[in-house]
């Protein structure tokens, strides 16, 4: 299968998404719904083995896959005690899903599958003009699988809503921004020690700057990153939220992104814990 696009376009993005929840009513137009039903199709992930060959940029080794479900009785979002965080406004989401071993717990290399796709998903919207919202937690679960034709084995991961946000955020948007402290991330140099030095390559910097603005579980950032000779190592942090798995799918993305605006693609190897993998630029 072809390794889904990876778009420098995307790197814009990055810093024009912003998590929406509520939506002002408008139906996807036709054309872009289209465009996005294209897009899942490119999106979906073949499983992969152990000692595979490095993965390349867009290239995804667990079973995953991207979807549009249209959900007109809103019976997908159930937000937090109290109504906060419910998601209005809009029928149509999107879904991340993960294929489990035996009809377990999905595995944490299949979640990051998902979080890389689904992360794609939402830059691909966010270039489209559309709004979006990564939710992990908030579902409801027994909905999603009855909405979708999910496949022997297959879970839903997390869903985003897609649509046109409301052109203000509500009082409990808001409120839900202050909980998870969305405005308050980490530093580059927090994230990546000595980054700044000028010792480190400009691809390098490029994708760190762009992994500090990847969403992840109540805003955790669990990622943190080192120069290793040539290669970029990501690592966990010490304190991991539930979503880290998800979150780490995510970050690969980001610093695919980074890498490829300035002018780098490379290859990713998986490393054992605590290290999550290595990005080595090719040539």
């Amino acid at each position: 299968m072809a390794a889904m696009d990876v778009k420098a376009e995307w790197y814009e993005q990055i810093a024009r998404r912003m998590s929406r929840r509520r939506f002002d009513g408008r139906p996807v137009p036709g054309e872009l719904r289209e465009q996005l039903e294209v897009f899942c199709d490119g999106a979906s992930a073949p499983a992969g083995g152990p000692g595979s060959p490095p993965v390349q940029p867009g290239q995804v080794t667990a079973p995953a896959r991207v979807c549009l479900v249209d959900d007109p009785q809103r019976q997908l979002f159930t937000g937090l005690v109290g109504g906060y965080g419910k998601v209005a406004g809009t029928p149509l989401a999107a879904a991340f899903i993960g294929r489990a071993a035996g009809g377990g717990e999905v595995a944490e290399e299949v979640q990051g599958a998902a979080g890389y796709l689904g992360e794609a998903f939402v830059l691909e919207a966010t270039r489209l003009g559309l709004g979006t919202c990564w939710i992990a937690g908030t579902f409801d679960k027994a909905a999603a699988a009855e909405l979708l034709q999910l496949e022997h084995g297959e879970q839903v991961v997390a869903v985003s809503p897609v649509g046109y946000p409301t052109t203000q955020q509500t009082g409990g948007e808001r409120l839900l921004r202050t909980m998870v402290k969305a405005s308050a991330r980490l530093s580059v140099e927090k994230l990546a020690p000595g980054v700044l030095d000028g010792d480190w390559p400009r691809w390098a910097v490029s994708a760190v700057q762009a992994v500090r603005l990847a969403p992840s579980g109540a805003n955790r950032q669990p990622w943190r990153f080192r120069l290793d000779g040539d290669k970029l190592v990501m690592w966990r942090a010490e304190k991991l939220y539930w979503t880290a798995p998800i979150d780490f799918g995510i970050a690969r993305l980001h610093v695919e992104v980074g890498a490829l605006h300035a002018g780098v693609t490379g290859a990713w190897t998986q490393l054992a814990a605590p290290d999550v993998g290595a990005f080595a630029p090719a040539g």
